[in-house]
């Protein structure tokens, strides 16, 4: 498989694409002003708890308090918890909608090929994507031999899929790295006084690069030294991996247009999908679950109704897995497959299901089909999905769609503005909303003086840009 990871900066925030095959699979937005990325680790205080939702309540040192729910509490540390006790905790889920960050005190330090968990102590388990269970046992029985004498405070570890290809020297270096790192963790904590942040997730290039264990084929930027930063970290982390690292050098036209990310973003809002056979999808994201409905549309029956339905489904299956991962939908998705009667075609699309997600980094449970043809499955939530990152509610339609958020405008005519130049006078015809981050972005630019701009009443989230001279 070919897998390129595509970086495109700005000034507020950084887009990284991942193609494979030629087409896009994840999109992810890295707003560069944020902290609260989902991994790091503070030193929190207890300010409330909240019988009702069984959680307490947890100032990290960010504008809205996090929750830190009992249930993810280590159990030898919920008697000592009250209001004005500190404690260690990490960022689970990071704000979604009106809810803060979503904490535990079970900390995860991830590695290259592990995952150390220093308070779940004796704890092993094996990534779920390894499937096959006499390998799982094997590699399951190699890691433990392996550290049992490195390991007398008796951490539990998560093995990664990465651990597959890995030698045993590979293993012990990442479990020797973790080690010292959660080491660092303490002894910061033991000095800092809550709140306190005590280990931030590295930039997304890093964070993809290391999920996906370095398994790319290209990488692509318009920014020099953050290609630098990344061969280095390559070198350092994955020295054996072949990976051609490529600085984007043309000047005419923007990385962000050269491959069509503006295109993808604009598809990710919509909530319909059509496929080459004629059938579409509809995407439906709600606060409690994602409805994805298969329709046929226009496609055409082959043999019979039942022999249609499945090649429906098929092609419907692996256009929805990649739609879940490049929209980063989560948590509860129910998934309206068109009606099979027989009993093979329904196990053979199970199937596919699960071989399509093996490509998806996060976990995902698959649930078997329901007589209606419905099928229920799960992914875990990190962060909100993509399109409510891309995108605000319109105060049009009263939150009924979506329109593009006023940072992905600011970056939108950024590229724009960068793709004219040069140029002397140009004008800039803008919502009225966003006059004062606009001027700010000029300013960044050193644009203001040759930029003149005009306000445009009945447009939200549109911008038109005219070169003068």
């Amino acid at each position: 498989m070919e897998r390129k990871l595509i970086i495109t900066t700005g000034l507020k925030s950084n887009l990284y694409l991942i193609v494979e095959d030629g087409n896009p699979v994840e999109l992810k937005l890295e707003d560069l002003e944020l902290s609260k990325q989902a991994g790091n680790i503070y030193k929190g205080k207890i300010k409330s708890y909240s019988n009702a939702m069984e959680a307490f309540f947890v100032d990290i040192g960010e504008e809205r308090e996090a929750f830190l729910p009992l249930k993810d509490v280590c159990p030898n540390e919920v008697e000592n918890l009250k209001k004005g006790s500190s404690i260690i905790v990490q960022v689970k889920r990071t704000p979604v909608s009106t809810k803060g960050a979503k904490l535990s005190s079970k900390v995860a330090v991830p590695g290259k090929y592990l995952v150390l968990l220093p308070q779940n102590k004796g704890k092993v388990s094996i990534s779920s994507k390894l499937e096959d269970k006499d390998e799982r046992d094997l590699i399951k029985e190699k890691v433990v031999n392996l550290l049992k004498d490195y390991n007398p405070e008796n951490y539990g570890i998560i093995i990664r899929t990465s651990a597959k290809k890995a030698t045993e020297e590979d293993i012990l270096s990442d479990f020797h790295f973790l080690k010292e790192l959660w080491y660092s963790i303490l002894k910061d904590a033991e000095s800092k006084k809550a709140p306190a942040l005590l280990y931030e997730e590295p930039f997304k290039a890093f964070s993809i690069i290391r999920d996906y264990a370095a398994e790319f084929t290209e990488i692509i930027s318009d920014k020099i030294q953050l290609l630098k930063d990344i061969k280095q970290f390559i070198n350092k982390n994955f020295p054996k991996a072949n990976i051609k690292i490529t600085p984007y050098r043309k000047r005419k036209e923007s990385l962000y247009f050269e491959y069509s990310i503006d295109k993808v973003m604009s598809k990710i809002l919509s909530p319909y999908v059509y496929l080459k056979n004629g059938s579409y999808l509809v995407i439906e994201e709600t606060e409690a679950l994602v409805v994805v409905d298969v329709n046929s549309g226009s496609c055409h029956k082959q043999k019979n109704l039942e022999e249609t339905a499945f090649k429906i489904n098929i092609e419907a299956a692996r256009e929805i897995v990649r739609q879940i991962r490049l929209r980063d939908l989560a948590g509860i998705i129910v998934i309206d497959f068109i009606d099979m009667i027989e009993q093979e075609h329904r196990e053979q699309l199970i199937e596919f299901l699960k071989n399509e997600f093996k490509k998806d980094k996060r976990p995902v449970k698959i649930k078997g089909l329901t007589q209606l043809g419905l099928l229920e499955l799960s992914r875990k939530k990190v962060e909100e999905s993509i399109v409510k990152q891309l995108s605000e509610s319109c105060c049009v339609c009263n939150g009924k769609g979506y329109i593009k958020s006023e940072d992905i405008l600011l970056f939108e005519i950024e590229k724009t503005l960068n793709k004219l130049k040069p140029f002397t006078k140009a004008k800039l015809s803008i919502p009225p909303k966003m006059q004062k981050s606009v001027r700010e972005l000029l300013e960044k630019m050193n644009l203001l003086e040759e930029v003149e701009l005009s306000y445009n009443n009945k447009q939200q989230d549109k911008f038109e840009v005219e070169k003068v001279e």
